[in-house]
């Protein structure tokens, strides 16, 4: 008599995996930041809660997403699966030290389309395309419309003095 059925360990298992408890941990994040944002005075709070509402509800259904993925990946060596959490960590990592000496109109789009390319394997049109669709959002949303400066980074304000 077979079961599809895992073990109750692989499903602990793959419920503590790195891209489920970090996509927990961003849906914590979010949700945070948009339960806070209505403390704030009207004006104040708009930003917050216009990256917060999203992001909340792409964060849940990204963990949802996670759990599921976890749940069929229980079956596979736990090598394979780790290899990845590592890659993605390192991606993380590569993206924090940019934004810190670059800021985010430089490096967010350049790594975007890096991504796109090595990482994902994509053509370079579409992580061209993902390039410049980051940076109009960027730009555009945030430093035309909202009139809010991003982060320029350690080097570019070096180099600008």
């Amino acid at each position: 008599m077979q079961t599809d059925r895992l073990p109750s360990s692989r499903i602990h298992a793959a419920a503590l995996s790195g891209r489920v408890l970090t996509a927990i941990l961003m849906f914590a994040i979010f949700a945070t930041m948009t339960l806070m944002a209505f403390g704030f005075p009207e004006k104040a709070r708009m930003m917050p809660l216009m990256a917060g509402v999203p992001g909340s509800l792409l964060a849940l259904v990204s963990v949802l997403q996670e759990l599921r993925r976890a749940m069929r990946e229980a079956a596979l060596s736990p090598l394979a699966s780790r290899r990845g959490e590592l890659a993605m960590l390192a991606w993380m990592l590569l993206y924090f030290i940019g934004i810190l000496m670059f800021g985010f109109l430089y490096a967010v789009p350049v790594l975007v389309c890096v991504f796109l390319c090595f990482g994902k394997r994509e053509s370079v049109v579409t992580g061209a395309i993902g390039a410049a669709g980051t940076w109009a959002v960027l730009y555009g949303l945030f430093e035309l419309v909202f009139q809010i400066p991003l982060f320029e980074g350690f080097a570019i304000a070096w180099l600008g003095r």
